[in-house]
C-alpha cells in the first residue's frame, strides 16, 4: 500500500472510499491507496471487454469490480460496452438463423419439358375453339305463334320479314316468330290481306285449307274459312302462283285477277270492286250483292247463324257500306228499309230468324 499526504481542506475526521482510506494528521490528510484501486483507474479496455464476455480470471474480476466502484462514470462506460456486446450477440444469432439460399441450377431438359407442357395446353385450347366455331350447328326448333281474331273484330300485324298482314273477323293465322333461311311460310284459316316484303331468293307461302299461294313480293287477299265451299284469291299487285291438291293445275295469277275455287274448278274474273278490301279498315262494303251473299258474309264475320224463312229475300240485291263495329243487327235494320221483313234474335242459341 502506498501513502500520500495532502493539506487538510475540509473538516477533520476519518473518511473512506473504495480502495482509499484517509485520515487527518496534524492538519494534513493521509491517504492509504490500495494497488487494486490504482489499477482500476488505469483500466485496460481489452480486460474490460473480456470481463463483459465472461472470459477473465478471479484476480482480474477484482480489478474490474474495483474500477467500477471507483467512479460512476466507469459504471456507465461498462453498461454502454455491455449493451454494445449484447447487440453484437443478437446480430450474430440473427445471421445464423437466417436461411441460406442455395443457388440451384435448373437443367435445360426440365425447362424444355415445362415449355412443352404449356404449349400442349395452348394447342388443346386452340383445337377446342376451332371445333366449337366450325362444328355443324343444329338448327334451333322453329317457334310458332297463333293469332285468332274474335267475331266482329279485325287485327293487323307485321311479320319478322316486314310483311304486313290484316286479319278479318273469325280468322286464325299461324306464323313463326322468325322465318328460317330460304323459307317463309304461314298457315291461314279465314280471310287475310297480305302486303308481302319482296325477296327473290325466299318465296312467301300462304297455306290454307284448300290452296297453297306462293309469292315473291305482292299484295293479295285470301278467303278460305273452314267449311267455306268457295275459297277465293284476289291479286292486287305483282304475281301469285296457286297450287294444291284441290287445284287441277298450277296457275300463275296476274294483277287484278280474282280466282274462286269451287267443286275442283277455278273460276277466273277481273276485280271490279276494290271497295270490298276496305274491310281491313273496318268497313263492310257491298256492291250490288244479293241478300243471300250478304247473309253468308254476316254469318262468317259475326259468328252467328241466320235462318231465313222467306227464301225469296235471298235474291234481292243491295249496295251499301257499314262499320264492322256497329254489329250484325245494324246491317239487318238497314236491309229492312229496302226489303220488308222482321227478325228475332235468340241470344242463348246465337240464332237470328228472318221472317
Amino acid at each position: 500500500m502506498r501513502r500520500f499526504v495532502w493539506p487538510l481542506l475540509g473538516k477533520p475526521g476519518r473518511r473512506k472510499k473504495a480502495g482509499v482510506v484517509f485520515r487527518e494528521v496534524e492538519g494534513c490528510v493521509v491517504y492509504n491507496i490500495t494497488e487494486s484501486f490504482l489499477d482500476a483507474q488505469l483500466m485496460d479496455k481489452k480486460l474490460l471487454q473480456r470481463y463483459v464476455e465472461g472470459n477473465v480470471a478471479t484476480e482480474e474480476i477484482e480489478t474490474v469490480v474495483a474500477w467500477l466502484d471507483a467512479d460512476e462514470e466507469n459504471l456507465r462506460e461498462y453498461m454502454a460496452l455491455h449493451k454494445l456486446y449484447d447487440i453484437t450477440l443478437l446480430n450474430k444469432q440473427a445471421v445464423k438463423q437466417a436461411p441460406v439460399r442455395e443457388k440451384r441450377t435448373i437443367p435445360i431438359r426440365k425447362i424444355l419439358y415445362e415449355l412443352l407442357k404449356v404449349a400442349a395446353i395452348f394447342l388443346l385450347l386452340w383445337l377446342g375453339m376451332q371445333w366449337a366455331f366450325n362444328k355443324p350447328r343444329l338448327p334451333l326448333p322453329t317457334v310458332y305463334q297463333t293469332l285468332f281474331v274474335p267475331p266482329g273484330q279485325r287485327a293487323e300485324l307485321t311479320l319478322s320479314d316486314h310483311t304486313k298482314v290484316w286479319l278479318n273477323a273469325g280468322s286464325k293465322l299461324i306464323y313463326p316468330t322468325n322465318f328460317e333461311k330460304g323459307n317463309r311460310e304461314v298457315r291461314l284459316d279465314g280471310e287475310a290481306y297480305f302486303d308481302v316484303s319482296h325477296s327473290e331468293t325466299q318465296p312467301f307461302v300462304v297455306k290454307t285449307n284448300k290452296m297453297n299461294i306462293e309469292v315473291l313480293g305482292t299484295e293479295f287477299n285470301v278467303v278460305d274459312y273452314t267449311g267455306y265451299d268457295a275459297p277465293a284469291v284476289s291479286l292486287l299487285k305483282g304475281s301469285v302462283k296457286l297450287k294444291g291438291n284441290d287445284i287441277p293445275w298450277e296457275y300463275l295469277m296476274k294483277a287484278n285477277d280474282n280466282i274462286r275455287l269451287k267443286n275442283g274448278k277455278l273460276y277466273v274474273s277481273p276485280i271490279t270492286d276494290f271497295d270490298y278490301y276496305k274491310w281491313k279498315e273496318g268497313l263492310l262494303c257491298f256492291n250490288n250483292e244479293t241478300v243471300g251473299d250478304i247473309i253468308e258474309k254476316l254469318q262468317l264475320y259475326f259468328d252467328v247463324r241466320i235462318d231465313i224463312k222467306k227464301q225469296y229475300l235471298l235474291n234481292y240485291r243491295y249496295t251499301g257500306k257499314f262499320r264492322t263495329k256497329d254489329g250484325v243487327e245494324q246491317v239487318l235494320k238497314v236491309l229492312q228499309l229496302e226489303h220488308r221483313f222482321f227478325y228475332a234474335k235468340d241470344n242463348e242459341l246465337n240464332v237470328i230468324t228472318i221472317k
